[in-house]
């Protein structure tokens, strides 16, 4: 019965995806429909797709991840403590990335360091803030090997930010360079960089990492799942598609090599996580 719904709840999820792609999103890319980056409003309190689309994300990733941990056997309490404390955390770093990417505007506006409202968050930031919390947590509670936790959790972080790309759609935002392709994306005035006020199509960027990174996740649960190589195909996988998606973006300004800093601290990540699964693999006496 469970399985039936679930079924049905993923048919209808799909179905609506797919006359969103086909029916509505050509309309907003022609520029015959234009968006507006609040939901809904209370009051005075407006929420907006941004934020309703991350929240998503995060939900559909803790689905996967719970039903992930009970194919494995794996304590479900110690995960969703583990998951919970991974986005928090996670999600201050986020914000603390970009403050430190935009480090010379918040030390002229301090106070502006709390307004998320207006958007400015950072995965890169939210992926290391995250993945140290998780890993102090989990040395402290004892109950979990780090390994086999950040196994478990790592690819669905993929759907989570394939999912939360599209609140930026919302805000018109991670577009790329001017372009006339096919499937160049419309830009109000309102939304244009400065520098680019007379072009109207770009590239639509957070199209590009969205559908890379839902590909990625689809080959992971169809082919890997079995391999327990999900922390390293996870963030090897994003910071790839970072990499790759980064020349394309309007905000491109390389600094060392030809790449920027998302692309550096991409491939710092990378490093990173491949030197520390190689000492997880050595503390558990694998090759």
């Amino acid at each position: 019965m469970r399985k039936s719904l679930q079924a049905g709840a993923s048919l209808l999820i799909f179905a609506f995806i797919l006359l969103f792609l086909l029916v509505y999103l050509p309309e907003i890319f022609a520029g015959r429909q234009i968006l507006d980056p609040v939901a809904f409003s209370i009051y005075s309190f407006s929420v907006k797709w941004y934020g309703i689309l991350i929240a998503l994300g995060a939900l559909v990733a803790y689905l996967f991840i719970s039903d992930e941990a009970k194919r494995r056997g794996v304590d479900r309490n110690t995960v969703e403590s583990a998951v919970l404390v991974a986005l928090i955390f996670g999600l201050i770093g986020a914000r603390l990335g970009f403050v430190i990417q935009n480090v010379s505007y918040f030390l002229a506006s301090p106070l502006e360091i709390f307004n998320t409202r207006l958007g400015g968050l950072s995965i890169h930031g939210a992926l290391i803030l995250g993945l140290v919390a998780l890993y102090l947590y989990l040395k402290k509670s004892k109950k979990v090997q780090f390994g086999e936790i950040i196994d478990l959790v790592s690819p669905a972080v993929l759907l989570a930010i394939a999912i939360g790309r599209w609140g930026n759609l919302f805000n018109y935002e991670i577009v790329g360079q001017p372009t006339d392709v096919l499937w160049k994306m419309f830009v109000p005035l309102q939304y244009r960089v400065n520098d680019f006020s007379s072009s109207e199509f770009f590239h639509p960027v957070f199209l590009y990492e969205s559908v890379l990174l839902a590909v990625l996740f689809i080959i992971y649960r169809l082919y890997l799942r079995e391999k327990q190589i999900g922390f390293v195909y996870a963030f090897v996988a994003y910071c790839g598609v970072r990499i790759f998606v980064e020349f394309f973006r309007i905000d491109y300004r390389p600094i060392f090599v030809g790449l920027d800093l998302a692309q550096i601290v991409s491939f710092v990540i990378i490093i990173a996580v491949l030197l520390i699964n190689q000492k997880i693999r050595a503390k558990n006496g694998k090759s």
